[in-house]
């Protein structure tokens, strides 16, 4: 009996209890790195990592980076990349930088058929600037890349990481606000502009990149990303994803800490554009719940409160009113600005209609300031890097993509958290009065990958593989 007992005590776990063990993806509020995949592994680090890559001074090259990362894991374990014929989604974003960088390349060489710039035109490209736009196309092979392999991450691995990064801005920011304040009040450079000899002194916008510029010179905090619009954008990404948490608590935490940084950014597009997306998620969700019928009553009973009577119509347009106004008087010299801007770009873009202006115009005057405001085309991705700059041509490329990856994303949808279709409409609706930034790119490459994997690939040998 004693033999018996000792053996049944002595006896290895079995394997399915291993697997449960390996499976667990959380140890209390660390997440478990052996119960990751490599594409969970590289995407969770690179996002923790994030003050780092800021400090070395190479975010806006973060797609060529992952790309650079990517192709050297798959040559170390494969002997070259794993890839299917492109898809539409594919062709369509290379299209578009490859549309680009002719536009780029045939300017700097003075060579472009549709302008003739003026000797020494400060609107001529560098030659930097062409370099920097042909590291462009490892957006198009990033996509090609997740779309042929059918990489997965799971939700709660990308959300466990992006509040970590929520974590380290909130604590950054209450060191700077009460322990170290004016701490960057002169931004030191960044290890990159130190090792290429930048100029130690930071003056006004110039070259911000290549120094830690933690707010700027109006108080909004920027953090770790060189300035305020990806940052915004970012954050406003991971309120949106903490709504698909399922962790009740964890949620709420993580979306009150995303709104509180969102107003420390001072991002006016964000703040009108985030609570739209979030009640259109409600809508959606509200429909998916309890059914068409619940949505269309809910519709219903809105509009017809709002049309009908009286009180609830002006308590609605005071409201509305309101908020428009409040807004605005953020930065009212700002937003006086950035409307004429927009209203000049608009008045231009027919002038140059199929190909586009290629170059920014000159810039608007206003009665705001010095009364030299920005330059025509600039401050909007629809307005000025598409239509004003790249003209119908560009246009359509880029449309032709967006639109298909949309399809694709609903064709893919099984296993995706809701947050996709959010994310995607919260950037388009930024883009209206934002440039065309990085965050926009590295946002949407997440929600690409960000879906359930199969049963197979959550064990512990599975952690080995790039995809399910």
């Amino acid at each position: 009996m004693v033999k018996l007992m000792t053996s049944k005590l002595l006896k290895p776990i079995s394997s399915s209890g291993r697997k449960a063990e390996d499976n667990r993806l959380f140890s209390g509020t660390w997440i478990r790195w052996s119960a990751l995949n490599t594409a969970e592994r590289f995407v969770c680090a690179n996002i923790v990592l994030l003050p780092v890559w800021w400090y070395v001074g190479l975010l806006e090259y973060m797609p060529l980076l992952l790309l650079m990362g990517i192709a050297l894991y798959e040559w170390r374990r494969y002997g070259g990349f794993h890839l299917k014929r492109p898809s539409l989604v594919v062709v369509a974003l290379f299209a578009f930088y490859a549309y680009c960088f002719v536009d780029t390349f045939l300017l700097f060489f003075e060579a472009h058929p549709s302008i003739d710039l003026p000797l020494g035109d400060l609107r001529s490209p560098s030659l930097n600037y062409l370099v920097k736009s042909s590291f462009e196309l490892s957006l198009p092979c990033l996509v090609w890349y997740i779309q042929s392999n059918n990489v997965k991450v799971r939700t709660e691995v990308v959300a466990w990481a992006c509040s970590v990064s929520v974590v380290q801005m909130l604590v950054s920011w209450l060191v700077v606000q009460f322990i170290f304040p004016g701490a960057f009040d002169h931004p030191p450079r960044t290890l990159y502009s130190m090792l290429t000899g930048k100029s130690q002194d930071y003056i006004g916008n110039a070259g911000s990149a290549n120094y830690l510029q933690f707010y700027d010179s109006d108080g909004r905090f920027i953090f770790f990303f060189g300035n305020n619009q990806p940052s915004a954008a970012f954050i406003g990404f991971v309120g949106l994803l903490a709504l698909d948490i399922k962790n009740r608590f964890w949620s709420l935490l993580l979306l009150g800490g995303c709104v509180f940084l969102l107003s420390l950014t001072a991002t006016r597009s964000v703040w009108v554009a985030f609570p739209a997306v979030v009640f259109i998620r409600f809508l959606l969700t509200a429909g998916k719940v309890g059914g068409a019928w619940l949505l269309f009553a809910f519709v219903a009973t809105v509009s017809f409160g709002t049309l009908s009577l009286p009180p609830v119509t002006n308590m609605f347009f005071d409201g509305y009113t309101g908020t428009a106004t409040a807004v605005h008087d953020v930065r009212p010299g700002s937003s006086q600005v950035r409307g004429e801007v927009y209203k000049q770009t608009l008045k231009e873009i027919p002038d140059k209609l199929l190909f586009g202006h290629k170059v920014v115009g000159s810039p608007v005057y206003t009665t705001v300031g010095q009364g030299v405001g920005p330059e025509i085309g600039t401050h909007s991705v629809i307005l000025g890097e598409l239509l004003y700059l790249r003209g119908l041509v560009g246009t359509g490329f880029f449309v032709t993509f967006w639109a298909s990856l949309i399809i694709w994303f609903y064709n893919t949808r099984v296993g995706r958290p809701m947050c996709w279709f959010p994310t995607l409409l919260f950037f388009t609706l930024i883009s209206c009065v934002s440039f065309l930034h990085w965050m926009l790119a590295i946002g949407t490459l997440l929600c690409m990958v960000i879906r359930r994997p199969a049963t197979k690939s959550l064990n512990r040998n599975a952690s080995l593989c790039l995809s399910s």
